[in-house]
């Protein structure tokens, strides 16, 4: 920890174990992933909150921003305001009650719920106070420096192209709206009525939710499948298409299923 405070640390991986540790169960979604894509995932975080190791370094009166460098050379930045204000921000060192994975950032990592991936760096090393903003990897690629995790829904089941037996048919997947949480998610089978469908207890109110129904079709033949999430403030996901770059991807998730004898 170092830039504009009045106590620079440095910490090893011992020390930040020996801290007060926070768990967490939050969902992870990269930015380029597609409307309906897989490129997004829920795990049990273990680390220190970020706000409480910043406070530790006394920051000073004329810091306003939080950079991170990686190992790897990336970086990233946040408002210090922001830091501040989100206890939910973690340093975290173990991922599901083992220390992280490599691939996930070992020895430590951000977690940043609610935003995007490319804000939360990986294979942590520095983290510097600064008044100016250090513009993340990402972000000097054009990609948007907010990141904020846009409301979307997706099919698991069943899959684009299936062809599945008339009757009973179960149909489910998961939605997804960052802290503001999910709602209602819905469901049209005929691109005119919307069903509302169940949802499981979320892990967290910073992961996603699984939502589930059955769907009996009245006859044969191929159906085009839609779902939209709405979030927790009432805000239904954006209906435009749009592709992932540079904010993230919008539309509803739609599949293609024939139904047969």
């Amino acid at each position: 920890m170092s830039g504009m405070v009045d106590k620079p640390m440095t910490l090893s991986l011992g020390d930040l174990r020996a801290l007060s540790p926070t768990e967490e169960y939050v969902t992870f979604a990269c930015v380029s992933n597609n409307v309906g894509g897989d490129l997004m995932s829920t795990g049990q975080f273990t680390g220190v909150r970020l706000r409480d190791l910043v406070a530790g370094a006394s920051p000073q009166g004329g810091a306003s921003w939080v950079g991170f460098r990686a190992r790897d050379g990336y970086t990233e930045s946040l408002p210090l305001s922001t830091v501040e204000g989100t206890p939910e921000i973690l340093v975290a060192y173990d991922l599901d009650g083992a220390p992280l994975p490599m691939v996930h950032g070992f020895p430590a990592r951000l977690v940043i719920p609610g935003h995007y991936g490319m804000k939360a760096p990986k294979w942590l090393d520095t983290i510097e106070l600064s008044s100016s903003e250090l513009r993340g990897f990402w972000e000097q690629q054009g990609w948007d420096h907010n990141a904020v995790v846009k409301t979307t829904a997706r099919f698991d089941v069943p899959r684009d192209g299936d062809i599945v037996r008339i009757g009973a048919i179960e149909v489910g997947g998961v939605a997804f709206a960052g802290t503001r949480g999910v709602s209602k998610v819905e469901i049209t089978t005929n691109d005119s009525t919307w069903t509302q469908v169940s949802l499981d207890p979320p892990l967290s109110n910073l992961t996603w939710v699984r939502w589930r129904t059955v769907w009996t079709p009245a006859s044969e033949g191929v159906y085009r499948l839609r779902v939209r999430a709405t979030d927790g403030s009432g805000q239904r996901q954006d209906p435009s298409s749009a592709p992932s770059f540079p904010s993230g991807a919008s539309g509803y998730h739609t599949i293609q299923v024939s139904v047969s004898k």
